[in-house]
């Protein structure tokens, strides 16, 4: 090979070669490099040897090769001592570095590989190199808590089968209830994570708290809404006595219940009242009741407006001018088949049993409590004899069975049956005011004492139904008893100086 052929052939090979050929070395040497030393590009005109004139002389080099695609030691060789395929400064390709944010990588088969992440942080994105989630705890649980956080670090919250196990006390599960098997669940409810318990319908519950049911029901609906085993027990009124809130016969009565058309309040239920279907105001009768509404039952004070009107006879004799009842007293609350037990006052109504086993104090007592008083032994013998002073109420001859005396068959058949009539019930027993039944029946007290010993005797008029003819007299006077006697023959009625 000619030297011009050489020397084209090394301008070659020093192209791709961090060596800068001299045109003054002919020939290399084994082993040998081109000489760079010379760097203004002069030629060596020295002579050459004709032993080695076809190989160019070279000169030894100790640069250090480096990673550029460049023969930097001038060895023949590029990029020798670099792994592409392993390097992590150059992976792939020269100036290649693995180098990516909060993770470790490796170089494998010339790709940057992360390894794995720094702590705190996690790959959850491929597309985005490096470790780029910073996990929001440090260090990270083992497990997830209920609380809208990743704390295990694995890019999800809350997971299920990651979850701790929720409180066991949390959710209410009262037996028996609708609640009893209910158990908490992990849920967000206005912007709070937590455990919650979910109750079926019929709860009451707010889903802002975490036990969930209310504190007390606000529903009154028959239905346990805080499944504490009792139904509607915050409407502590439910089932009791109540009323319209007027008085007397004005009154109605009823239960509380749930509002069917407000469940949350109670009404008064006097549809199905207790008591009957309340009247208007009325005037006062002596009857038990508060006719009048006006709060007081049998109104007897003389100054009342309201007082009751009493059915009351005006008796006219001689110098005698009072007022006296028109039937035997009764208690307030007698009927026709019970004497009552009110004591409150005396009445003069028909059609009731006459008031019976009364001593002398409890007979003035009922009267002074209706601002009567107990008729005079004149006063009652006046009223039984009328205008004509008749022997007898009805007339001058006697009658075995126009009043209620020892003659008469209380119950016709067989033995003569003695008993006690109801007021006014012989209507031919009577005076020609009115005035009934002062013949027989009951005896009656009269404010006519004759012995003021202890205790006073007093004179009982008219006769009972036990009494014979002569005691039936409106005269007889002869029938006494002391103050204390209490006997079922034995009543009384009232008078009055005063127009009822």
């Amino acid at each position: 090979m000619n030297t011009r052929a050489l020397i084209a052939m090394l301008a070659v090979a020093v192209s791709t070669s961090a060596c800068r050929w001299t045109p003054y070395c002919i020939e290399c040497t084994e082993g040998g490099i081109v000489d760079s030393s010379t760097m203004d590009g002069s030629v060596d005109a020295g002579p050459a040897d004709a032993s080695n004139a076809d190989r160019p002389a070279c000169v030894p080099s100790d640069a250090e090769e480096l990673c550029n695609g460049l023969d930097d030691n001038c060895d023949g060789r590029v990029d020798e001592g670099f792994d592409l395929q392993t390097d992590l400064l150059n992976c792939g390709a020269c100036g290649t570095a693995c180098a990516q944010p909060n993770a470790e990588l490796e170089c494998r088969m010339g790709a940057c590989v992360v390894t794995r992440c720094q702590e705190g942080y996690l790959d959850r994105d491929p597309m985005t190199p490096g470790c780029e989630y910073r996990c929001p705890v440090f260090p990270a649980l083992m497990r997830e808590e209920c609380n809208g956080i990743d704390d295990n670090c694995d890019g999800r919250i809350d997971e299920v089968e990651n979850l701790r196990d929720p409180p066991t006390d949390l959710c209410r599960n009262t037996p028996g209830t609708i609640c009893a098997m209910v158990r908490p669940v992990c849920d967000t409810r206005m912007s709070n994570t937590t455990w919650y318990c979910d109750y079926p319908a019929g709860v009451e519950f707010d889903r802002n708290v975490p036990n969930g049911i209310v504190a007390e029901e606000t529903r009154c609906d028959g239905a346990d809404g805080d499944c504490d085993g009792v139904a509607d027990d915050s409407f502590a009124m439910l089932g009791r006595t109540c009323s319209n809130d007027q008085r007397g016969a004005c009154r109605d009565e009823g239960t509380v219940r749930c509002d069917p058309m407000d469940a949350t309040r109670t009404r008064c239920d006097l549809a199905g009242g207790i008591d009957p279907v309340p009247g208007a105001p009325m005037a006062e009768t002596c009857n038990g009741v508060d006719d009048n509404c006006d709060g007081t039952i049998d109104n007897s004070d003389p100054m009342d407006p309201a007082r009751v009107r009493e059915d009351m006879v005006n008796v006219r004799r001689g110098a005698l001018d009072f007022w006296i009842y028109r039937y035997e007293a009764s208690r307030p609350n007698a009927s026709a088949t019970s004497e009552g037990d009110s004591s409150s006052r005396s009445c003069s109504r028909a059609g009731v049993r006459p008031w019976t086993t009364v001593g002398y104090p409890a007979a003035a007592a009922a009267c002074a409590a209706a601002g009567l008083r107990l008729c005079t032994g004149p006063e009652w013998q006046a009223a039984c004899e009328g205008a004509a002073a008749s022997a007898y109420p009805y007339g001058a001859t006697y009658s075995a069975t126009t009043c209620n005396g020892g003659d008469r068959d209380a119950v016709p058949g067989g033995m003569v049956d003695h008993q006690v009539s109801l007021t006014g019930a012989l209507a031919m027993c009577r005076t020609t005011d009115g005035i009934m039944d002062l013949s027989g029946n009951v005896k009656e007290w009269t404010n006519d004492a004759r012995d003021m010993s202890m205790p006073p005797i007093y004179v009982i008029r008219g006769g009972s139904f036990e009494s014979p003819e002569r005691g039936l007299t409106c005269q007889t006077d002869l029938s006494r008893a002391r103050s204390d006697t209490a006997q079922s023959t034995l009543g009384f009625r009232c008078c009055s100086d005063r127009a009822p």
